[in-house]
């Protein structure tokens, strides 16, 4: 009784509001395949939605092609259409006078080429028309690319590096998008970016050429400028003809950011000696370009807080630039009133951090939002002897950071909890005015920690039920439960969720089997 006395009290100090969210839903259809994925949402004019989700099939699961659907306002179903594929996947989509528009890469193998195509619909019918945008063959590939790879670009995948095989990159406002190639050149690192308008029309195309061996360079971040198509690309280059993060107790490597557009390339580069960067993130807002990450001042991969780096977008001088390590909230958050415990920690570093979204508020500020993951693999021993091996993804604590635009913490908090496997897992975030949301599913058991804490556990999918999670401009906590178990025919997939920063919505498929529903939540 007592504990339950407690766990009351402390669920009214985090302040359990009034909902702040319209949530409409779909009507529940089947699909003809069980596996599916929101990939894209679209909303059009009329509040009307437009999404898009890849499904796959065969003995050994691949793509097999994507559920285009047109929702009304109350997301009615319109129209829906199965689009197949074979040797092509979608890459981006927009919505632009009434049409959709698809960039599809397609590896024609009987004509022996490579194509990027546009794949266009009245949003009223979904029939759809297909137009070349750029091909490459062995007879241009010097003209484009200026090496000659062909042999090696459609043979042999692994010439492309990472999964930049012609990736699209939207402009935030869908003014422009760039198509980023990156090669796996032995020798230099090698992109390729082509920038086009919504029209279709070439806006320009760079070679980018990088005098470092392939191995020592990591691909970080891209951005593409909605004022005229220029494309922010960021990078990790390590130093001493070496991966290893450190050398003589320093930082082995630097990050650069490279500006290019019609006129040609800008380069600079930056470190800190004594602080160890994974990877960042770019933000480019209308007048400024920043670089944001976790930094550790041990070594890579323990992270003591975040840093920032402000640059001017013109000529890429460094104007501020900001370490803050994580606060004592944030700690306490994490691991209760242990001090000596916090220190250990404090002074080790956190592991496992996971970019899963950053944000700029109206006023400047930054929001970086992350995730404890980390993947365990176990072998055990079966009842006739054999071995078995699997494998668990782990989605633990939520984490999130405020700072202002000169890089100054605001605020730093952990929201605790623990979930495994990909189905129900992890979560989706937005900001919306000065609080930032987070969706996640969780059972209704809200565990009671140390020093005023909770956590969220997790339940079985069939038992989901779906809470909001807010943090304020103050870094005050707020939660409240949207959707009980109980009274909803799917679970939502808080991993796949797609969100419109510019029309305040969440986007979130739901399913159970062959079920699916869509969910819109709108602030």
């Amino acid at each position: 009784m007592k504990k339950s006395v407690l766990l009351i009290a402390l669920l009214f100090a985090f302040s359990i509001s009034a909902q702040t969210v319209s949530l409409t839903k779909s009507e529940i259809f089947k699909d003809s395949k069980k596996n599916s994925s929101l990939v894209f949402s679209l909303e059009d004019d009329n509040g009307g939605l437009i999404t898009i989700r890849s499904f796959i099939g065969g003995f050994i699961p691949k793509l097999k092609g994507y559920y285009i659907q047109h929702f009304d306002a109350k997301l009615k179903l319109i129209k829906e259409v199965e689009y197949e594929v074979d040797n092509n996947f979608i890459q981006n989509a927009f919505i632009k006078d009434g049409q959709l528009h698809i960039v599809e890469f397609d590896h024609d193998k009987k004509a022996d080429k490579i194509v990027f195509n546009v794949v266009s619909s009245n949003l009223k019918d979904l029939k759809f028309s297909k137009k070349e945008l750029l091909s490459f063959s062995e007879d241009n590939m010097q003209k484009y690319f200026g090496i000659g790879i062909f042999p090696f670009f459609i043979n042999n995948f692994s010439q492309m590096d990472g999964n930049h095989m012609g990736e699209v990159i939207m402009s935030k406002n869908n003014t422009f998008f760039a198509i980023n190639f990156d090669f796996n050149n032995k020798d230099k690192e090698t992109h390729k970016i082509f920038v086009f308008n919504t029209n279709f029309e070439s806006v320009y195309d760079k070679l980018i050429e990088k005098d470092i061996k392939d191995k020592l360079f990591e691909y970080n971040s891209i951005d593409v400028d909605d004022k005229d198509g220029t494309v922010y690309f960021l990078g990790k280059a390590f130093e001493n003809n070496s991966r290893k993060s450190k050398k003589k107790g320093e930082a082995n490597y630097h990050f650069e950011l490279l500006k290019v557009n019609a006129e040609g390339q800008k380069t600079t580069a930056f470190k800190k000696a004594d602080k160890f960067i994974s990877s960042m993130e770019l933000i480019k807002t209308e007048d400024r370009l920043s670089c944001v990450g976790f930094y550790g001042v041990k070594d890579q991969g323990n992270y003591n807080g975040v840093c920032l780096f402000n640059l001017n977008p013109d000529t890429l001088a460094m104007e501020t630039e900001k370490f803050t390590p994580f606060s004592d909230e944030f700690m306490t958050d994490k691991y209760g009133n242990k001090e000596n415990r916090k220190k250990r920690k404090q002074k080790k570093g956190i592991k496992n951090i996971d970019f899963k979204g950053i944000f700029t508020m109206d006023n400047g500020d930054i929001i970086v939002n992350a995730e404890e993951f980390f993947i365990t693999t176990h072998t055990s021993m079966n009842g006739s002897g054999g071995m078995s091996t699997y494998t668990i993804y782990h989605f633990n604590d939520i984490m999130s950071v405020r700072l202002d635009k000169d890089g100054d913490l605001k605020w730093a908090r952990n929201i605790n909890k623990a979930q495994t496997g990909l189905t129900n897992s992890s979560y989706t975030s937005i900001p919306v005015g000065e609080t930032t949301y987070f969706f996640i599913n969780c059972s209704d058991n809200i565990k009671k920690l140390s020093a005023d804490r909770i956590a969220f556990k997790q339940t079985k999918a069939k038992k989901s039920n779906l809470y909001m999670i807010s943090i304020d401009q103050n870094g005050a906590f707020d939660f409240e439960k949207l959707i009980d178990d109980k009274d909803s025919k799917v679970y939502y997939k808080v991993n796949d969720g797609v969100v419109n920063l510019n029309d305040r919505t969440v986007i979130l498929p739901g399913k159970k089997k062959k079920n699916t529903r869509i969910l819109k939540i709108k602030f």
